[in-house]
């Protein structure tokens, strides 16, 4: 995000300034990671990529230990990336059995 934030031009002290939830005074959520969000992203990059621990460790230097402990809390959260159900309400629904085709108007 920061990287896409630079190319676009966004201010030096936005790109720059600390992500915190804010939830209380000087909160910061890096701190509260234990490692930086950089390193966060070329995890996720592995995972993604379905590379496993010992790949993402051998070719980004990162820490198995670490690897793990995102790996674990990446695959506990996967229900929060998931759309929600949808009510059937009519003879078909919009999204699994209603689609149109995408065109460009």
């Amino acid at each position: 995000v920061r990287k896409l934030a630079e190319y676009m031009g966004i201010p030096r002290e936005l790109v720059a300034k600390p992500s915190t939830p804010a939830l209380w005074p000087d909160q910061l959520a890096e701190a509260e990671l234990g490692f930086k969000y950089e390193t966060l992203d070329l995890i996720l990059y592995g995972l993604e990529r379905f590379m496993t621990t010992e790949e993402i460790a051998q070719q980004l230097g990162i820490k198995k230990l670490l690897i793990e402990k995102v790996k674990s809390r990446w695959l506990a959260i996967e229900h929060k990336r998931r759309l929600p159900l949808v009510p059937k309400v009519e003879y078909r629904t919009v999204g699994t059995d209603f689609r149109l085709p995408r065109h460009k108007y």
